[in-house]
This record gives structure tokens, sequence and C-alpha cells, in this order.
């Protein structure tokens, strides 16, 4: 049909302008907006960019992604969605009317995880499953789209890389203290090779 194949052709077009390194998304990724003068290039967004590298500096420190997610609702920081709403976008959550404003542990973990903030271009994570709804799903993560260093990075590579060893480790708090050791998850036993406990009597 005609509205398939003119489904095709768009497809087709976007993904040409992702490897060309454009954004393409209907709104910029939390911590950026677009750039007034080209909407497919992104500019940092002063208000939001001090949160995200918050995020990051509170995770390195040792503070647990419920932990962050706590400590920004009681900051009263609105959730990227909210944030969206506030600043007038038509932004229509996937959730529906259920959002309340408060950040939940998968946006912290979304934020952390995500390239974007060291200036890499990441698009195609989804599609749309047919033209004719608007269900979309998943792209497996060899297949995303990636340009490096398309736009200003909030957070520098170290930084980001330091996040990603942590989701690696199996790190763990005594439930008295608030923070993690600084070895947590990378002192092992010299003979069995087993991760040591910091253990205090």
């Amino acid at each position: 049909s005609v509205a398939a194949t003119t489904s095709v052709n768009v497809r087709g077009t976007l993904n040409v302008n992702r490897q060309q390194g454009k954004f393409i998304g209907s709104f910029a990724t939390y911590g950026y907006l677009k750039d007034p003068n080209d909407h497919h290039k992104l500019i940092i967004d002063e208000e939001t960019a001090p949160i995200v590298r918050l995020i990051f500096e509170k995770y390195l420190e040792g503070v647990s992604i419920i932990g962050i997610a706590k400590l920004l609702n009681g900051m009263g920081i609105p959730n990227p969605s909210t944030y969206k709403k506030i600043k007038g976008f038509n932004y229509r959550h996937p959730i529906g009317s259920s959002n309340d404003g408060l950040w939940p542990d998968t946006s912290v973990r979304s934020i952390l995880k995500n390239e974007m903030y060291i200036g890499n271009m990441v698009q195609g994570r989804n599609t749309t499953v047919s033209y004719k709804i608007k269900q979309c799903r998943a792209i497996p993560k060899e297949d995303w789209i990636i340009v490096e260093g398309t736009h200003e990075a909030i957070v520098d590579r170290e930084t980001f890389d330091k996040a990603q060893s942590l989701f690696n480790q199996f790190i763990r708090k005594a439930p008295q203290k608030r923070e993690v050791d600084l070895f947590s998850g990378f002192v092992r036993c010299a003979d069995c090779l087993r991760a040591m406990n910091n253990k205090t009597n």
C-alpha cells in the first residue's frame, strides 16, 4: 500500500539522519535542549545538567540507585517527564496519568547508563512494530546507531566508565553505613579469589 511504502521511506530517511549524528527525537534527552538554530543538534540545559552530574557524583560516592532517587525526591526535583510538562512541552508519559512527578529508580539507572551524557548520539533503541499501531519494541544494543562526539558532554568519559564498572561489581555495605567502602567489590582473597567484606567488631 501507499501508506506502507511511505512508512518504509520515512524510516530510511530517519536512519540516514541518525547515522549522520543528527538528533531526530521529538524531545531532547534530559539534561539537554534542542538547539533553537538547528533542531537536529543538542545543547546543554543548564537547569537539568547539574542534576545529571549530581546523579553520577552520588553513584560514584557509593549511594545506591534507590538512595539517589530518594535524595532527588527529598530535594523536590521533578522527574524528567514532569520537567518537560513544566516547560510546556506536549509530552505524554508512557505510563499515562499515573506519573506522580517523583523519581523512580528506573529513571536514575537509565541516566547512569546513557552514553548521550558523554557526547555520543545514541539513537535507534526502539522501533515501531507497525505503521498502523503505536506499539514499540526494543532493538538489541548491538544494533543501536551511535555516533561519537556530536554534542557537548555533561560528564567526562572517566566518570561514565567508572559508573559502568560499578554496575558490574557486587557492592555491599553495612546497614548502619550510608556510604560504600572505597574497596567494596574490588578486594579479593589471594587464595580463594572470593570478594572480601569489611567487618567492624
